[in-house]
């Protein structure tokens, strides 16, 4: 998502939330839909944990079923993102 998709969104008033979930505990991150500034941090931490090898969950609404996602997508209202499991 470049910075026009992220400004196409800035008629949005809502609040979107990651769940993250690691070693030290549980952290959330929360963003302005209609704040570029606040999507891009969100981004930007999301792509680390990525890069990490974490893995996210989303939806659309809150009350709506999760499922993967491989990108940053700030019109989600709610990601959860989890280490991966790793057995053997």
């Amino acid at each position: 998502m470049d910075k026009s998709d992220i400004s196409q969104l800035s008629h949005l008033s809502r609040i979107g939330r990651m769940s993250i979930m690691d070693r030290s505990g549980h952290k959330e991150l929360t963003w302005d839909m209609a704040r570029q500034d606040e999507i891009l941090a969100a981004k930007e931490t999301f792509e680390q944990l990525m890069k990490k090898g974490y893995a996210a969950f989303g939806s659309r609404q809150k009350a709506d079923a999760r499922r993967l996602v491989r990108e940053f997508d700030p019109s989600l209202e709610e990601l959860v993102i989890v280490p991966r499991t790793v057995g053997g």
